[in-house]
């Protein structure tokens, strides 16, 4: 497939989720990012910030490895005997302590240490409220969800007790980055849920026809990743092999407003705007590459507006208000 026909498969996918989407409809991963963020406020006057939600399909076999080993291992206990598990990294795990201990997130990598049971019993109301309160999202947003009732059960000291346990088929393996403090550390937190089974559905006379799907549904239905693209540095070997953490590596004023969004084979697919939304890095597009993007006409910008309110498209949120972004122009390895 050409570039050209690539390009138009992504400009008819992005029509078709901006025509259909609601900023009010629920995810998973947007339940555990609100859910995540209001308990951390509410037990430990804790800020965080949810950088990326990612969400995996992991075999039973692998479950209990997906986790890793570092850090607060946590057995999940669910409805008619349902197991799940969670796992706090040294950096969330360090905040959380210092927060409670010391009234503040001390900035800097903590050290690694293996887990306590008072560390458990810190964590526990934190655990418990986020799995409460995206049971409740999930039933708000979903009529057919079912509540699990998943709560903290027990600290495990290794991955390999949880293989013994984690058996009930697929699971979901949620991993939430989050900038605690905020800014002080970047910490991880993964959950492993079992995958939920669709309730039955009643008999339908026309579901063979609903069966035979077209290729153009299909297509539409096919993932596509997407890569943002600020600005491209020529450096020599000998640069790349001395960069070092905490480097800056200086760009180009305009390259705030020249960023690309492209393919995965590298090829353009539109023009856009850098920004963020609802504390997420957000992009606007602008225009598509062989043509202007269809939709909405962008409203005339105010000389005291700081906010674009286009209807913007970021992570399946349409409707909400993009801040351009207006840091720095460079970039910090």
């Amino acid at each position: 497939m050409g570039s050209q026909d690539q390009n138009s498969v992504i400009r008819r996918k992005a029509r078709a989720a901006r025509d259909g989407a609601d900023p009010r409809l629920m995810s998973p991963a947007k339940a555990l990012r609100l859910s995540l963020a209001q308990a951390a406020d509410t037990h430990f006057d804790l800020a965080l910030n949810v950088a990326t939600v990612e969400q995996m399909r992991v075999p039973p076999g692998e479950a209990a490895r997906s986790l890793g080993e570092e850090g607060l291992l946590v057995l999940l206990d669910g409805a008619q005997g349902a197991r799940a598990a969670l796992r706090l990294d040294p950096q969330f795990l360090a905040a959380l302590i210092e927060v409670q201990t010391m009234g503040a997130v001390r900035p800097g990598v903590a050290r690694v240490r293996p887990a306590t049971p008072t560390d458990a019993a810190m964590v526990a109301p934190l655990v418990d409220a986020l799995l409460e309160r995206f049971d409740e999202r999930m039933v708000e947003g979903f009529e057919d969800h079912v509540a699990r009732a998943f709560r903290f059960g027990d600290r495990v000291e290794e991955p390999r007790s949880l293989s013994l346990v984690l058996t009930d088929g697929d699971y979901d393996l949620f991993r939430i980055t989050v900038d605690l403090g905020p800014g002080a550390k970047t910490g991880r937190l993964d959950l492993l849920l079992p995958v939920a089974l669709a309730p039955p559905r009643k008999a339908d006379s026309t579901r063979a026809a609903h069966a035979a799907r077209g290729i153009g549904e299909v297509t539409l239905n096919a993932p596509v990743v997407l890569d943002t693209v600020m600005a491209r540095v020529n450096l020599t070997l000998r640069d790349v092999w001395a960069f070092r953490p905490g480097q800056i590596v200086p760009l180009a004023r305009e390259a705030l407003s020249s960023a690309q969004l492209v393919g995965t084979g590298g090829h353009l697919v539109a023009r856009v705007h850098l920004g963020q939304i609802n504390g997420w890095r957000a992009v606007r597009l602008l225009a598509a590459e062989g043509g202007t993007l269809a939709g909405p006409a962008a409203p005339e910008s105010s000389a005291e507006g700081t906010q674009d309110t286009t209807d913007p498209q970021s992570r399946g949120e349409v409707g909400a208000q993009i801040v351009p972004y207006s840091g720095p122009a460079q970039v910090r390895i």
